[in-house]
């Protein structure tokens, strides 16, 4: 068996080496170069050299299976970068639509393109009610899925999607009726429709994401995302081996442990895999699942370390791009601490209280928290580089809700089953057992508002803490003493050391430094300002990023110990401006909301931000005439908008002045605009400059530049279609003896201003 795991997990480090770390052009020199060292050192017949011949031939094999996967993968999509052709294709998966949009997976089935899965971006919205299966003829542009916002991004890739399709001009749509193939995708529809069906509208968002996978639903409702988030309750609405558990205790629980439930464990178990849409955690744990069921058949012992890394081989020989899956790293990584930590961790709990071994409710709580606790040293690693953040109180989350998550999806498939022949009882049933996640999500609002109970790792100084954590276990491994010695006392300096280092933190930004910050969220604007225990934002908007404005804004907020916003203004109602307000709010409550009159931009976001700022309580303000307002050291001078112009123009500006220390905000204002607002008020002694309409060619005129006499300037801006900033715009500013700073290039653009204000 081990013959297996070395080669299995030789292959995969291939792999994942050929994702992330070497040029496509050495792979197969390498592939050669290592299956010829296999071969000479197998010659010498030496039986301990017999290791290294598997370990140099798996090498070989994963670093050809990667380059001759791609050849007919990502190369070919390369090479129809740009191009638009007429093309035949077959829809995979049900649509996912939008207000402007709809989106779908397809697979191409035109004559002289490779046979590739695209995702498709239907800007009619003629496929909204398709069907996977039906066939479709369209017009489109094509470009490679391996980028997004201008850099490189693996996620299609590892879900194997290779082309994104934008449709131009009609969809033509068959009426053929859908292959069997697709059976799962409408088995899993129907599953859906009966959980809408039978649960009530506030738990058949979570019902849906538990049972099947789809968060869709989920995601619409920010606060509660939020919590479950912060909580660290997320990833049970993931499909992973923990839900394969679920089912295979509850199959066993109904059919009892003979060999044929273990068939049809096996049976069930894939069925449901291909349902929830075969994700490559799942994947993960239905391979290990068969396997130990397989090895009970037939009376062999099962061996873990053997399954999990053929597993991972299994999943990359199908697809190598899945090595950059982040469900795939998390769930090997999760699984990989619980086989290396769980086991040492419950041996002190049951040695000082035995009596939790033999009780229900004892062996459940013990290892719901040294589970949680043992996926962390391999799995936070991957939570900072994906997530940029630690949910700390994950294991004491788990211990409250994780037995309520375990009956509700036991109770939810049975549920399925008896609301299918008796809808009425079904419907009773639901209603019972929607108490229980309304258990859970109270459950996820009380943790995820307890202080700090994610760490984002926004600073330097997160991440050194970070480091010194690893650093006392690894110490204390070492330390001749009891495992509760040697896991305590690291843990609680771990503890101390977070408190001293985020204490430290709030007092930097509360103490005798004033700040300002120029959030880096894209394609849009978020400014900071803090004073004190005062909290000031102007706009929370962003495109072009993968990343929420709100939760960026959030997290750099967080990080500083601030716990609320005390003014959001909101200079206008452009997407790129107000996109992040529903999350901001469900991450940091905001005391009052200032913004211009409401006007429909066709964009959805006033109706978003009333709604948003009714559920959490926010006072809405709107300006219409030149007003003051005073956040203790915080002062700003807000110009009502003009009435005539565009949306764009139809925003308000305002002075922002920390003592001495002023900046000039003028959100997109275009160069007319700005020159009547100096007529009306002529604005001098500016220190700081925000560049109108983030550096676009039409705002930022010279007079503008001039008369205020700033010295600095912050262009917020990102990945965009626009040529923002424009060349003239940068041109001015330099004329005009600006030093610029841009998030693009700098990030994040901080600025701490002292008691003198110097």
């Amino acid at each position: 068996m081990r013959v297996l795991a070395i080669t299995a997990l030789a292959f995969s480090a291939a792999v994942f080496a050929s994702n992330y770390i070497l040029p496509p052009a050495w792979l197969p020199a390498l592939a050669l170069l290592c299956a010829a060292a296999g071969g000479a050192i197998l010659l010498p017949r030496s039986r301990w050299l017999r290791g290294f011949a598997l370990l140099a031939f798996g090498l070989a094999i994963g670093f050809g299976c990667f380059w001759l996967n791609a050849r007919h993968t990502t190369v070919p999509a390369a090479a129809l970068d740009g191009e638009t052709r007429y093309i035949w294709a077959e829809i995979a998966d049900w649509p996912q639509s939008y207000e402007r949009y709809t989106r779908v997976v397809i697979r191409l089935r035109t004559e002289g393109l490779p046979p590739l899965n695209a995702l498709l971006y239907d800007n009619e919205n003629a496929l909204r009610e398709a069907e996977p299966g039906q066939r479709i003829e369209l017009e489109a542009r094509l470009r490679p899925a391996d980028r997004r916002y201008g850099e490189r991004y693996l996620g299609y890739n590892a879900r194997d999607i290779y082309l994104i399709a934008s449709s131009r001009g009609e969809i033509a749509v068959t009426e053929d009726a859908p292959g069997l193939r697709y059976w799962p995708q409408h088995l899993n529809r129907r599953i859906l429709g009966l959980v809408r069906t039978l649960f009530p509208a506030d738990t058949a968002s979570f019902i849906e994401a538990l049972l099947l996978g789809d968060k869709t639903e989920l995601y619409r409702d920010e606060a509660l995302y939020q919590a479950l988030n912060r909580a660290g309750l997320m990833h049970v609405v993931a499909v992973s081996g923990m839900h394969i558990a679920f089912l295979i205790g509850l199959l066993r629980t109904i059919l009892g442990r003979s060999r044929a439930c273990s068939v049809t464990c096996i049976l069930i178990v894939w069925l449901f895999v291909l349902v929830t849409g075969a994700s490559p955690s799942a994947v993960r744990a239905a391979i290990m699942q068969t396997l130990l069921l397989t090895a009970s058949l037939f009376r062999r012992e099962n061996d873990p370390l053997t399954s999990l890394s053929a597993a991972l081989a299994l999943i990359l020989l199908g697809n190598p791009h899945a090595a950059a899956s982040v469900s795939l790293q998390l769930s090997f990584a999760s699984i990989a601490g619980i086989l290396c930590f769980s086991e040492g961790l419950e041996e002190p709990l049951y040695a000082r209280l035995p009596s939790l071994r033999s009780r229900f409710l004892g062996r459940t709580a013990v290892g719901a928290v040294t589970n949680s606790l043992s996926v962390m040293p391999f799995a936070v690693p991957l939570m900072c580089l994906h997530f940029g953040s630690v949910p700390l109180l994950a294991p004491l989350t788990n211990l409250l809700a994780l037995w309520a998550v375990t009956l509700c999806f036991c109770g939810a498939c049975l549920l399925c089953a008896v609301g299918a022949l008796c809808p009425p009882l079904g419907k009773l049933l639901a209603w019972l057992l929607s108490w229980l996640v309304r258990y859970i999500f109270l459950t996820a609002r009380w943790v995820s508002s307890i202080p700090f109970s994610t760490v984002y790792l926004e600073t330097r100084a997160v991440w050194l803490w970070l480091l010194l954590c690893y650093a006392l276990f690894l110490a204390f491994r070492f330390v001749k003493r009891g495992k509760l010695v040697r896991l305590g006392i690291p843990a609680l300096l771990s503890v101390l050391s977070l408190a001293a280092l985020l204490t430290a933190a709030r007092l930097a930004y509360a103490g005798e430094t004033e700040t300002i910050a120029a959030l880096d969220v894209g394609q849009g604007q978020c400014l900071a300002v803090l004073s004190g225990d005062n909290t000031l934002l102007i706009d929370c908007g962003g495109l072009g990023t993968a990343e929420n404005a709100g939760e960026i804004a959030g997290r750099y907020l967080l990080t500083r110990g601030r716990w609320r916003v005390d003014a959001l203004i909101l200079t206008h109602l452009d997407t790129d401006h107000v996109n992040g307000v529903d999350a901001l709010t469900a991450l940091c409550p905001v005391k009052t909301m200032i913004l211009p009159e409401a006007e429909d931009t066709g964009n959805g976001m006033p109706e978003e931000i009333k709604a948003a700022a009714a559920r959490r309580g926010t006072e809405m303000r709107v300006l219409r005439e030149d007003s003051l307002l005073a956040l203790g050291g915080i002062r700003v001078q807000l110009f009502a908008p003009e009435e005539s112009g565009t949306p764009n123009e139809h925003g308000l500006a305002a002075v922002v002045s920390l003592g001495d220390y002023d900046m000039l905000v003028t959100g997109d204002m275009s160069r007319t605009k700005e020159r009547a607002l100096l007529k009306q008020h002529p604005l001098e002694g500016i220190e700081l400059y925000v560049v109108g309409h983030h550096g676009s060619p039409y705002a930022s005129s010279r007079e503008l530049l001039e008369s205020i006499g700033a010295d600095t300037a912050v262009i917020s801006c990102g990945y965009n279609t626009y040529g923002h900033p424009a060349p003239e715009t940068l041109l001015r500013l330099a004329e005009c003896g600006y030093t610029v700073f841009r998030t693009d290039e700098n990030g994040t653009v901080e600025i701490r201003i002292g008691r003198d204000h110097g």
